[in-house]
């Protein structure tokens, strides 16, 4: 049996001359009758864009209407859907507001939301934007609070996705998406070794007690170190053993992206000198509680105050997706234009079909294509090369395209 492989490319260039086309779909098909692909069925189509023109001049086809699974190429049609939907001036909104002794955190699904690797390109941390909270509320004079209540109905609560390995739930490219996302939903490890054969020390990024740790792991003169996690819960282990200290480092996923974030937050509240006396906890639907979308005449009794609002652009989030490959970006694009057409939490369902509907939209027929997730990671999603390279030229012809191409490099 032929293994399924997909592969469009656009050329942005001009071909000035027949040999130089002949040339290159010489190389092209040389590269097709590799023997590394003797046992694989490909799409290929090269060709001509421009701004003009919606529509690509094909130069070069083979099995171009064929729908094979397009792993992390689906992000390049996730993207640009919710370019397309969104535009190039919005803005992930996450909200922090109080209602009575509560604070409020209140999700629009931002994947960037405490991103370490994102926030350390600015000299930030996983926590600034809980300190700088933190501070800014404890300089308003307050001193303690109930509880810290997370909003992530921007989103359904289903996670993961069904059609993702199983086994590999606890790697980060396999973290679930929620309507309020920390992290990149993951926790990272750094290990300090002691003597021979007694057990790592470590610490956490974001430090933080929300995941229960079994520490097995070893200093040892050889390296072999790995964390795990059971679905639907956070009791990682971490064994093995370790020959030196990290500074790159391991990560485990966490379950419940929102949870976690709210516990971090009430942590960082805590460190910063503000009394929690309750736990964490989760409440639908508080968006509907804003005083800054409310007319006075509609405030509801319990309304809750705007404190502050973390912005995230969507060029930020369209790089992270496209140059760097992170699942969870495309994720949270998918679902929210699923919230967004839908009127509804965001899921996978609707996310697909806002997708699917953006395809049609750009004269793909149906049968060139079949989306199960944002990003690519499920093996159910088929997309075909003409179609591919229909959306690159939709897009490279839209008011869009220097912003698209950004995210690209």
């Amino acid at each position: 049996m032929k293994r399924p492989f997909w592969s469009a490319a656009l050329l942005l260039i001009a071909i000035t001359s027949t040999f130089a086309r002949a040339d290159l779909n010489s190389d092209v098909r040389a590269v097709l009758q590799d023997k590394a692909l003797a046992k694989a069925e490909a799409g290929v189509v090269l060709a001509r864009v421009d701004e003009n023109r919606a529509k690509p001049e094909i130069l070069f086809r083979h099995n171009s209407d064929i729908a094979l699974m397009p792993a992390s190429n689906l992000k390049l049609i996730t993207t640009a859907a919710f370019l397309d939907r969104f535009g190039p001036d919005f803005k992930f909104r996450t909200i922090l507001a109080q209602r009575g002794q509560d604070l409020l955190l209140i999700g629009d699904g931002d994947p960037s939301f405490g991103d370490a690797e994102l926030l350390k390109r600015v000299g930030w941390e996983s926590t600034t934007v809980f300190s700088n909270w933190a501070a800014m509320l404890k300089k308003r004079g307050l001193t303690s609070v109930r509880n810290v209540v997370v909003d992530d109905s921007i989103f359904d609560e289903n996670f993961v996705h069904p059609n993702w390995p199983p086994k590999q739930q606890h790697l980060r490219y396999v973290a679930g998406v929620g309507g309020v996302n920390f992290n990149a939903n993951a926790l990272d490890f750094y290990l300090r070794l002691g003597g021979g054969g007694s057990v790592v020390s470590y610490s956490t990024d974001p430090p933080t007690q929300y995941a229960t740790i079994r520490n097995d792991c070893l200093s040892s003169n050889e390296n072999a170190v790995w964390l795990s996690r059971m679905p639907n819960g956070n009791v990682i282990d971490l064994r093995g053993t370790a020959s030196s200290s990290n500074t790159v480092p391991i990560s485990v996923t966490i379950h419940d992206p929102a949870m976690f974030a709210a516990t971090v937050f009430s942590e960082t509240l805590q460190n910063g000198g503000i009394q929690v006396s309750g736990e964490p906890a989760r409440e639908r639907g508080l968006r509907a509680l804003l005083s800054e979308e409310k007319s006075p005449a509609t405030q509801p009794a319990n309304r809750a105050t705007v404190l502050a609002i973390h912005e995230t652009p969507i060029a930020t989030v369209l790089a992270r997706a496209n140059k760097d490959s992170m699942n969870l970006y495309a994720e949270a694009m998918c679902k929210r234009l699923g919230a967004e057409t839908s009127k509804s939490s965001g899921s996978w369902e609707s996310g697909t079909a806002a997708v699917s509907s953006f395809l049609k939209s750009s004269g793909i027929d149906s049968s060139e294509f079949s989306l199960d997730d944002g990003c690519g990671l499920s093996r159910k999603n088929a997309v075909s090369a003409k179609a591919m390279a229909q959306i690159l030229a939709r897009t490279f012809a839209s008011k869009n395209r220097d912003l698209y191409i950004a995210s690209l490099s």
